[in-house]
């Protein structure tokens, strides 16, 4: 039997698995209100948990559990490669969350290989999506398996592909790190050719060489552990069909408010309605500033 994802299958795997794990009870969407918050001509949607009690009770009890040793069958999507597999979020707050997973256990503080950018590039041009890596806990990573994250564009059914398209909108094509005006934290950007995903193999080389070309222009140097290599510092990176963005981080939340990835795309979670409330005082970009370099 084939390792490999069949091009074009993808997005009908997902709608079948998901399907197949809300009827016997293994998905577990977490029930949200959607606010919008704006600062500094920033426009944030802020989705808040109406129930996570279930999600936190089993954190609370099983802390060293992997769940991706082996993931649940009825959660279990489809292989992509012979290094990775495609996993639905059990706890998911957007629809059709995926998880790229490494088959073999590898930690979520060490460095992306080539192998986890190839299976990332095979399942991006499947379906309009985002991706993205929580490089460490106090980047937002929830398990210590390494894990790349997808999600469908656009998020919640919104009109525009997140809350910050506008920011990303127009940029040239340039493989040059730079850093765009508009986002108030320390960060790298670069551009994709278009079409380079049409051919994934070379997708994944070009955005392996770009991701070590931004830790170095970053100042993230490369740390060597029992565990493997890793960076210096945690970080967040996204990645869609047309752009790369790294931001390196200093701390997991801020005020009891958690950030990961998402929020550098101007989507943020919070508990509970106090949550929103002390969000709401304090400024989604003073959050983002605070833990971020």
């Amino acid at each position: 039997m084939s390792m490999e994802l069949e091009k074009g299958t993808l997005w009908k795997k997902v709608l079948t698995s998901t399907q197949r794990a809300m009827e016997d009870h293994s998905l577990h969407t977490i029930e949200t209100q959607s606010y919008k918050i704006q600062q500094q001509g920033l426009s944030f949607t802020v989705r808040v948990a109406e129930n996570i009690k279930r999600k936190r009770q089993q954190q609370k009890t099983k802390p060293n559990f992997n769940p991706f040793l082996p993931p649940e069958p009825s959660l279990t999507v489809c292989d992509i490669s012979p290094s990775h597999i495609a996993v639905l979020n059990k706890f998911n707050v957007v629809d059709h969350h995926l998880l790229i997973v490494t088959r073999d256990y590898e930690s979520q503080d060490n460095l992306l290989t080539k192998a986890d950018f190839s299976a990332l590039c095979h399942c991006l041009p499947e379906y309009p999506s985002l991706g993205f890596y929580n490089a460490g806990v106090d980047a937002g990573a929830s398990q210590k398996h390494k894990h790349l994250q997808m999600v469908p564009l656009p998020l919640y059914g919104e009109t525009e592909p997140f809350p910050f398209s506008a920011v990303f909108a127009k940029q040239n094509q340039t493989e040059t790190i730079t850093q765009l005006p508009r986002l108030p934290f320390r960060h790298g950007f670069c551009s994709l050719p278009e079409g380079l995903l049409n051919n994934p193999e070379l997708a994944a080389s070009h955005c392996h060489r770009l991701y070590y070309s931004m830790l170095e222009n970053l100042a993230l140097t490369t740390v060597t552990d029992s565990h493997g290599q890793r960076p210096s510092a945690p970080y967040n990176l996204l990645v869609t069909s047309q752009w790369m963005l790294l931001v390196p981080r200093t701390t997991e939340c801020w005020h009891e408010i958690s950030v990961n990835a998402m929020a550098y795309v101007g989507s943020l979670f919070v508990m509970n309605q106090e949550g929103l409330k002390r969000l709401q005082e304090i400024g989604p970009v003073n959050l983002l500033s605070a833990v971020s370099q």
